[in-house]
């Protein structure tokens, strides 16, 4: 059962779309730093350059949205493939997405000058990030730190250290924390990524990994697909305690749409269905998705998503919040925010509550684009 502030709420964020600043969102450089089509495009035969009825994502939605920089996640289920081909597969989806998007009208590139070029062009671009440290696997370190290498040829951007389950850098905030800190290979995984410009990523990480990584880390980091824990108490957002620490490291902490991880009574609702449809946890992860599609209404307006944007900056500061939708990684985007056409909705919402243009467009891009500046491979 919804709770009673979403009739009242759902009738606020009708406004956003009828009274915005269309050419502020259009000045600005508008960077999202997650989205998970790719297994799609890969694996299903989805073209990005056509317009779909289904999906969060393809070109023709994300030029309406203004979108001028996606970070495309680079994503293997732990349950769909067997470990002994995590990393292969890895490598395949950055391979196809180098060949598919391209076609597409949408280049792959690796810095933040590259997107404010062919922002200046209309043209979109193409990032990868890597999500889940067990993608090195397999191997010995070595091996594991080679292929680390190879992400990077290939134009890794960032790499989340932990998918919802432990690896051998360190433990999860998806299960219960195999390793719950930071290990010694963690460690060389780190000094790696710095050494070759990946940005670390904190999103799904345990606690524990949380502080040893960024006590660890010498460049800022990113949460590429996380929210505000003090708003929605899931295990995959940040406390305040971490927002703040973000923020002294110099880094990011980008707002996942989900509307699980903004508000936790959805959180739990969502929770208790998906027990029910997979009760062991051995379904691929999108199977349990499309179910889940099935059985929600989701309700929760575009306006939590600011609120997420607000409470992080009073944290963190203005300096330190992105966006990370998540989008086609997640069933259910907040209503206003149903699909990638939609974000000029979440501009003008933060506009109306009274932020500077500056600042939205800090949020907007800015701040990610900062991030990949200062962490970028120097010649």
């Amino acid at each position: 059962m919804i709770r009673p502030l979403f009739a009242v709420s759902l009738l606020a964020c009708a406004g956003p779309q009828l009274v915005g600043k269309p050419e502020v969102h259009r000045r600005a450089t508008v960077v999202d730093a997650h989205c998970d089509v790719t297994q799609d495009i890969v694996y299903s035969g989805y073209d990005f350059g056509q317009r779909h009825a289904d999906h969060h994502e393809d070109l023709p939605r994300d030029r309406e949205g203004g979108l001028d920089a996606q970070i495309f996640s680079i994503w293997v289920d732990p349950l769909q493939f067997p470990r002994e081909r995590w990393f292969a597969e890895a490598e395949h989806q950055m391979l196809a997405l180098s060949e598919k998007l391209p076609k597409a009208g949408v280049p792959i590139v690796r810095t933040a000058r590259e997107i404010r070029e062919n922002k200046a062009k209309n043209v979109m671009s193409a990032l990868f990030g890597v999500e889940g440290g067990h993608e090195l696997w397999p191997g010995t370190p070595d091996e594991q730190l080679a292929h680390l290498r190879r992400f990077a040829e290939l134009g890794a951007r960032y790499m989340t250290l932990t998918w919802s389950n432990s690896n051998d850098v360190g433990g999860s905030s998806g299960d219960e924390g195999r390793v719950l800190g930071l290990t010694d290979f963690g460690r060389q995984v780190i000094a790696e990524m710095e050494r070759l410009g990946i940005v670390i990523d904190l999103s799904h990480v345990s606690d524990p990994l949380f502080w040893d990584a960024i006590r660890t880390a010498k460049k800022p980091v990113i949460a590429s697909h996380s929210s505000s824990r003090q708003l929605a108490n899931v295990p995959r957002n940040l406390t305040d305690a971490q927002l703040e620490a973000v923020g002294k490291n110099g880094g990011a902490v980008c707002v996942n749409f989900f509307t699980g991880f903004l508000d936790a009574k959805a959180y739990e609702d969502i929770q208790a269905l998906q027990k029910q449809i997979d009760p062991q946890k051995k379904m691929p992860a999108l199977e349990v998705q499309k179910e889940l599609k099935k059985r929600y209404r989701n309700e929760v307006p575009l306006s939590v998503v600011a609120d997420h944007v607000q409470h992080i900056v009073k944290v963190a500061g203005i300096d330190h919040v992105c966006l990370g939708s998540d989008y086609d990684g997640i069933p259910f985007a907040p209503v206003g925010l149903d699909d990638a056409s939609k974000l000029p909705n979440l501009t003008a919402e933060l506009l109306r509550r009274g932020m500077s243009e500056a600042d939205v467009r800090k949020v907007l891009g800015e701040n990610l684009l900062r991030v990949l500046e200062e962490t970028a491979l120097r010649p």
